[in-house]
């Protein structure tokens, strides 16, 4: 009788698990799917599968309570923490599912208000908006607690529920701030005039090189175009007087970063490029900007994914999200000879980011939706924003909307980038990948072995000088390429190539040619000290804001140790990814 109890106890635990394991999954998903509240038709799934996950947890607290083994279970001293720990597992579950349905009823709610429309900036439904977020965040954070004294699997449920619930909280308290910050960015509490760097990832610098700006301002919180153009019509005889820090003049400052344009954005560090921006636009002009918004070819095609296709005066058929990247970085490059006159192109290319802007500023728009366009375009580097505001910009950097990648936990913080370092714009062509072999010793010391490798897809054999493929003064014939390949490991690292604190990482670095068709490989060596931290190791990797997201190949071993986590990773390297192992002692 007793073992038939047992048996029963056990397959009720079983199926509670399997209904609460199901609930969180959904309940991530909600959280991360990038498209859940661009559309309608997302917010309305989304809403459904909160749904079905509260069924999922309601039918979990029907089999918890209504177990007669697990209520025999909470009369035994052994035991009754246990079920009480289960039970407040699954409260805690239905409480973030009906926090989260109630957000999402908000914001559908507030869908018609929160609307672009003819560039006017939607306040009040944007403030009642970052108001829900930051009331709902605060739910999720109260639903974080200790998992000590739970067992097995449900401790390590009591653990999973905890980070989903810390990530929620964190993500909605950043949104809220992100919320504030915009509306102010956006004008809320007095014009503003921004340059908008247009950025080429034809030409990579850790972004894609500086070619073209446009100016938009925020006049009684609505946006406007206030005129574009090409950066050599921006020319200073003289640095601009941004401060450069050694790290960065030791390794930049030989392409002179505050002068000349496509420089600009060689480091790593956002905080510095958006300053130097503002610095050298004042200087060109002598008219200032109160911030910087920086956005590469992905970053545009993102904003077409809400404004739709676009006719742009010089190119052939619509520009859509789809293509924007061919005609932009291709098609207008082709049969232009590598000495021509250049105007013309430079003209079209930053009037198709003109033409966004006004599509922006014409009907009405989704700001939810818009919002959650640029949101996933910052996640991949592909939208950076500078503020004049040390409050405004305090909040981009911490919420990733600006700054470097040192911003966050610096000390376990690696950072790539793949440079071209001839005036040709091969980066189209050019597709780098990463492996990282991370062995962990028995003293606690992390081996990271970072393989970059550096494919060059130029058309071989071409004979005919362009502006494309080159070759300029630093190359020999079409489709040569130099990548500069520099890897910042952790502040707290060495590099056994030698490092420089620049970006607030330990910068190390290559450059290596290889003509067109052909592969180079370069590696570097880093070791992070005392890696295992509360029984974890961790390290987060910031990308490089590429036209394709780089592949990326993690493997992780362990000498003396019991790790926890997937040994090896695969997958696209297009945000920001933390990798985390619990580690002990075998």
């Amino acid at each position: 009788m007793v073992l038939a109890a047992a048996v029963i106890g056990f397959n009720d635990v079983r199926r509670i698990r399997s209904d609460l394991t199901a609930a969180r999954n959904t309940l991530q998903g909600a959280i991360t799917d990038p498209g859940a509240l661009r559309t309608p038709e997302g917010r309305a799934a989304t809403t459904d599968g909160v749904e079905v996950a509260q069924a999922s947890i309601a039918l979990a607290a029907d089999r918890a309570t209504g177990s007669v083994p697990l209520r025999a279970a909470g009369l035994l001293p052994g035991l009754r923490a246990q079920r009480q720990g289960l039970l407040q597992v699954i409260s805690d579950a239905g409480a973030a599912a009906g926090a989260g349905h109630a957000l999402l009823s908000k914001i559908d709610g507030l869908a018609e208000r929160n609307q672009l429309r003819d560039g006017l900036v939607p306040l009040d439904a944007a403030r009642e908006l970052g108001v829900d977020l930051r009331s709902t965040g605060a739910v999720f954070g109260g639903l974080v607690r200790s998992a000590d004294g739970l067992w097995g699997p449900l401790a390590d449920g009591r653990r999973r529920l905890d980070d989903l619930a810390r990530d929620g909280a964190d993500r909605l308290g950043d949104g809220a701030d992100a919320v504030g910050a915009a509306l102010t960015f956006a004008g809320a509490n007095g014009d503003r005039r921004y340059l908008v760097a247009v950025l080429n990832n034809a030409e990579m610098r850790d972004q894609g090189a500086m070619l073209q700006y446009v100016i938009a301002k925020f006049t009684g919180s609505r946006l406007s175009f206030d005129g574009s153009g090409s950066v050599g019509e921006l020319t200073l005889d003289r640095p601009a007087s941004t401060p450069i820090p050694p790290g960065t003049q030791t390794v930049f400052g030989p392409i002179r970063p505050t002068q000349v344009w496509q420089s600009v954005n060689a480091t790593a560090d956002f905080a510095f490029s958006g300053r130097a921006m503002a610095d050298m636009y004042r200087q060109a002009t002598g008219r200032s900007v109160d911030g910087v918004i920086a956005i590469d070819v992905p970053g545009l095609a993102a904003l077409l994914r809400v404004v739709g296709p676009v006719t742009v005066p010089g190119i052939a058929g619509p520009v859509d999200a789809q293509n924007v990247g061919r005609v932009l970085l291709k098609d207008l490059y082709d049969g232009v000879p590598y000495s021509g006159d250049q105007s013309g192109r430079r003209e079209r290319l930053g009037d198709v980011t003109r033409v966004v802007i006004e599509r922006l500023t014409t009907g009405p728009r989704d700001a939810v939706a818009l919002g959650r366009e640029l949101g996933d375009a910052a996640k991949g580097l592909h939208l950076r924003l500078w503020s004049a505001s040390p409050e405004e910009e305090g909040i981009f950097e911490r919420t990733g909307l600006g700054g470097g990648p040192a911003v966050t936990r610096p000390d376990r913080t690696f950072h790539l980038a793949v440079e071209n370092r001839t005036a040709t714009k091969l980066d189209y062509y050019v597709k780098p990948s990463v492996r990282q072999d991370i062995d962990l010793t028995g003293q606690g010391t992390l081996v990271v072995r970072t393989t970059v490798v550096v494919d060059n897809h130029a058309p071989v054999g071409q004979t005919t000088p362009s502006y494309q493929l080159g070759p300029d003064q630093f190359t020999k014939k079409p489709g040569d390429y130099l990548a500069w390949v520099l890897l910042w490991g952790p502040s707290a690292s060495r590099q056994l190539q030698g490092g420089v604190n620049e970006s607030g990482l330990n910068l190390s670095q290559y450059v290596v040619g290889m003509g067109a068709g052909e592969r180079r490989e370069v590696v570097f060596e880093t070791v992070i000290p005392n890696a295992v931290r509360n029984g974890r190791v961790e390290l987060r990797l910031v990308p490089q804001p590429r036209l394709e997201a780089v592949p990326l190949d993690i493997r992780f071993r362990a000498d003396g140790w019991k790790i926890g986590g997937a040994a090896s990773w695969q997958g696209p390297w297009d945000r920001v990814l933390t990798f985390t192992w619990d580690a002990r002692r075998s």
